[in-house]
Order: structure tokens, then C-alpha cells, then sequence
């Protein structure tokens, strides 16, 4: 049987796909004793070929949250990453997305490969890996790194981490849709050159809060904080310019992620006085506005599907 890929059916050549004709590969040679099938995977299943599991690194319980998470909401994709055994009937790849499957209970599409050499695992997630910048700057739906640094910020308050673990991806994207067009308003007028101090992805996620209530005060004050020229003492934006540009650091600051929710704390207590018209002693912290921002939506339900089984031995 012959294999092919299709054309486009796009008549313009700017699109990518429609400039190439179709591509034949019946003429290649395939790898003996390798198939590739793409199956709904069920949570029984996947315990299944988890007890081949013999030889792998050690599992992270913080990736298996991720997928069940995307799994949970709707977010899981079918792609060319498989889960692999190889000619022993040994799983070389996948512990992670098969113990998600049977974490979260749901039947997911999957691609699987079977009979790969015993060696393929010493290259198994070798190279560079796509982040989550990378697959929504790819798919047109960011302009800029900044703008998932700002929603992972904003995620965080969702899922209660103030540690610097990153949130599931469903959740930052769920941020980036609630705040896109303050984001977008606070990037568009910081710039896109990088500032020390104040263009910090937790200072700017505050803003994009105090913009959602109040724009014109918002804008007014971060052109404040961009020079504090003419600004008196006791002004907030004077107050968190300092703290931002290195010049009031105290020695209890926290370091690492933790400092993330340290300086979005205080950007919101100075955001917060300026709104009010105060001028403040020192920086406090306040976990929100008091005027309520966007709520949160909650976890959907995932759809759970019902499919006849396949069969595809394993040794």
C-alpha cells in the first residue's frame, strides 16, 4: 500500500503547505520489527504498561500533576511523542503521560511504538524541549515572552503557589485569555526594551490587575515609576520604584520564586495607596485589590470516552 502525505488545499504558495505537492513514501524502506499506532488510551491500560516499567529515571510527581491537569481540562493534544517499548517489551518512554492516565481516570489519544531498539532510550528527552512560550509564539497567540511570564505571575494566585513552581499550562493560558487585553495595554506602554528592576514579570502582573480596575490611573502611575523624577518621599510609586530598582532591598527578601510573590505583594500595597490618593510610610503586603479582578474559572469536566479496544502485542 502506498503512503502518502496530502497537499494543501490552500491555492496561495504564502501558505506552506500549499506550495509543496503531494509527497510519496511508499518508496522508503521501513525499520523492521517498529510500529507506530494511535489508539484512545484507558486508565487500564496504561497500569498495564506501567508494570513494564523495569528501568527509568526517577518519576516526578510534579510532571504527572502537569498532565493530569491538562488532561482535566481538555487540554491534552495528540502528538508525535509516543509512549515507546522497545524490542524486550520494555517501556523506554511515556512513564509519565501513562501514570497521568491513570491518575486522572480518562481515556486520552495516544500515539504508541513498539519493538524500538534497546539503545533508543539513551536518547529519549535529550534535546531541547518546546516551553510553553514556545508552542503559543508558534501558534500566533503571544507577541512576546514577557506576556507568558506576566500570565504564569497571575496563574499562580489561582493555584495558591508562592513557591515558583510553574502552573499547569492550562491555567496560565487560562490566565492569558482572562487578561490579554491589559497585558497587552501594560506591555505596549512599558516598551519592549527590558528595564532593570521594573520591567520584573510580578511587578508588571500587578499592574495589569490595577489596569483591569482603573486604566487611566494605572498608566499614570507606571509612568510615574519608570523615572520617579519630581516624585515626593513618601509617594508609592517612589516607595516601589526603589524596592524594584535594587535601592530599599531589606535583608528578610526572599530569593528565587518566592521573591516573585514578595515584589507582587507590595506592587499591588503601593498600586493599591496610589488608587486610594495616600502616600505610605514603607511597603506592606496585600494579596489583592480590594476591588474584585476577573474570576476564576473552575477545573471543567473531562469528557470520557467509550472505544472498542485494539489489540497491538507486546513481548
Amino acid at each position: 500500500m502506498q503512503t502518502s502525505l496530502p497537499p494543501s488545499t490552500a491555492e496561495s504558495s504564502f501558505h506552506l503547505n500549499g506550495k509543496y505537492a503531494r509527497l510519496d513514501l511508499g518508496h522508503l524502506e521501513p525499520v523492521p520489527g517498529v510500529k507506530s499506532l494511535a489508539v484512545y488510551l484507558s486508565p487500564e491500560t496504561a497500569k498495564a504498561m506501567l508494570a513494564r516499567n523495569v528501568r527509568n529515571r526517577k518519576l516526578s510527581d510534579q510532571v504527572v500533576e502537569k498532565y493530569v491537569e491538562e488532561i482535566l481540562n481538555d487540554e491534552w493534544r495528540l502528538t508525535p511523542a509516543a509512549v515507546g517499548f522497545d524490542a524486550e517489551g520494555t517501556l523506554v518512554d511515556g512513564q509519565h503521560c501513562l501514570s497521568a492516565i491513570v491518575k486522572a481516570g480518562v481515556t486520552v489519544p495516544m500515539v504508541l511504538t513498539t519493538g524500538l531498539p534497546v539503545a533508543s532510550q539513551e536518547k529519549v528527552d535529550r534535546q531541547r524541549r518546546r516551553s510553553l512560550f514556545d508552542a503559543l509564539y508558534l501558534s500566533g497567540q503571544v507577541r512576546n515572552r514577557k506576556w507568558v511570564e506576566i500570565a504564569t505571575c497571575l496563574a499562580r494566585r489561582t493555584v495558591s503557589s508562592n513557591s515558583g513552581s510553574t502552573p499547569p499550562d492550562s491555567v496560565v493560558k487560562q490566565a492569558l485569555e482572562t487578561h490579554k487585553v491589559a497585558i497587552t495595554a501594560i506591555t505596549d506602554f512599558m516598551g519592549e526594551k527590558s528595564v532593570k528592576g521594573i520591567s520584573q514579570a510580578s511587578f508588571l502582573a500587578a499592574a495589569v490587575l490595577y489596569h483591569e480596575i482603573n486604566a487611566e490611573k494605572c498608566l499614570e502611575f507606571m509612568a510615574a515609576i519608570r523615572t520617579g523624577a519630581g516624585l515626593a518621599l513618601d509617594h508609592p510609586a517612589l516607595r516601589l520604584r526603589k524596592l524594584l530598582m535594587g535601592e530599599s532591598v531589606l535583608h528578610s527578601m526572599p530569593r528565587g520564586g518566592a521573591n516573585q510573590a514578595y515584589i507582587f505583594r507590595r506592587s499591588v500595597y503601593a498600586m493599591q495607596a496610589h488608587l486610594d490618593g495616600r502616600m505610605i510610610g514603607g511597603l506592606r503586603e496585600a494579596d489583592d485589590f480590594d476591588q474584585s479582578t476577573a474570576p476564576i474559572r473552575q477545573r471543567r469536566k473531562p469528557v470520557v470516552r467509550s472505544v472498542p479496544a485494539r489489540s497491538m502485542e507486546l513481548v
